[in-house]
């Protein structure tokens, strides 16, 4: 009877382990989706920075282009 027991014993502490893998697994991939999503994310917002930069560079550029256009103050001003 006592190797009965025993086997039993043995037999829930082994799925017990088992469980315990499997939540350790499903938690370890868990955190690997969350990492690609912020990876993800982070990309966007890289992305996303540099159209920003990128339309207020274009914005700064035309104008400037549109000061250098204009007459001087004084020639304005003698009109």
């Amino acid at each position: 009877m006592q190797s009965a027991e025993l086997e039993r014993v043995g037999s829930a502490v082994r799925a017990a382990d088992t469980r315990g893998k499997h939540r350790v697994t499903a938690e370890l991939k868990r955190l690997e989706q969350e990492a690609r999503f912020l990876e993800y994310v982070l990309s966007l917002t890289k992305h996303t920075l540099l159209s920003i930069l990128n339309f207020i560079f274009f914005l700064t550029q035309e104008e400037l282009e549109q000061l250098e256009k204009m007459e001087a103050a004084s020639a304005a001003c003698k009109e």
